[in-house]
């Protein structure tokens, strides 16, 4: 009787570890987001193209009293001084990687307003 239980429980044993070991997983590997290309011809203007973007999406969240400040004649010093944006380098900076796809205000950047501020970025983030 005892040599049955211990078989049982050895075939049990041996096929619980050839159910598991059949398992196979996928791993989910995140696209890595790469920036549309920049149209080098086109000057981006931060006070004609990048503020009106933040007055119109940005400044009843981030008005003077909240980091970073982004009501005009602020938002660019708030930005540059305040490490939000790295010049040259779009996916350095903190500003386009929140507002890229998977950034907390990526629900509230169009995809032409990313491209402006990654070009604008990438231009050297120059207040003009």
């Amino acid at each position: 009787m005892m040599k049955t239980s211990i078989l049982k429980f050895a075939i049990v044993i041996c096929a619980s570890l050839a159910l598991l070991t059949a398992c196979e997983y996928d791993t989910i590997v995140p696209e890595k987001f790469v920036p549309p290309p920049i149209d080098t011809t086109h000057v981006i203007s931060f006070s004609q193209d990048i503020q009106p973007f933040f007055d119109a999406k940005c400044t009843r969240c981030h008005p003077s009293q909240y980091k970073p400040d982004l009501t005009a004649g602020n938002s660019y010093n708030a930005l540059v001084s305040g490490n939000y944006v790295v010049v040259g380098d779009p996916l350095a900076s903190k500003l386009y990687n929140k507002c890229k796809p998977g950034g907390s205000m990526a629900t509230h950047t169009s995809t032409e307003e990313l491209n402006l501020l990654s070009a604008w970025i990438y231009a050297g983030a120059k207040n003009n």
